[in-house]
């Protein structure tokens, strides 16, 4: 397939494609005009990219952990100590922010306090849960 029907099936643009190209972590190969052609798989890796992005890999540890994979020479041990420390890594992301929001939150709360008392109205605001 060309990149333009890959850019399609995979919702990524075409510069993303060439730097995931140029980075090594999808494959394409020239045709006689020169066009890149991809196969296949590359819908799989571009998938699996977009997944693990999301998990909050790196492309260079996603760029490893496709290396691997093609070479069939995955260590599921190194995959779960991986795993597990960007695991650590969100968990810790989320204890900042929830500390963040428990502080913004008291702010908030003098604010409105001292705007009452100041005879000021507070517009609506939309309730976003609580920690």
């Amino acid at each position: 397939m060309n990149i333009g029907e890959l850019e399609r099936r995979s919702g990524i643009s075409r510069h993303a494609l060439r730097y995931y190209e140029q980075l090594g972590l999808i494959v394409s190969h020239r045709q006689a005009n020169n066009y890149r052609s991809y196969s296949e798989q590359t819908v799989v890796d571009l998938a699996f990219i977009q997944s693990a992005q999301s998990g909050g890999f790196s492309l260079a540890e996603i760029g490893e952990i496709l290396a691997a994979r093609r070479g069939n020479n995955i260590d599921c041990a190194h995959g779960v100590v991986l795993v597990a420390a960007k695991m650590a890594e969100i968990q810790t992301k989320i204890t900042t922010l929830q500390a963040a929001y428990v502080f913004l939150s008291a702010e908030r709360a003098k604010l409105e306090a001292s705007a009452l008392a100041n005879g000021q109205t507070i517009p609506l605001l939309p309730d976003h849960g609580h920690v």
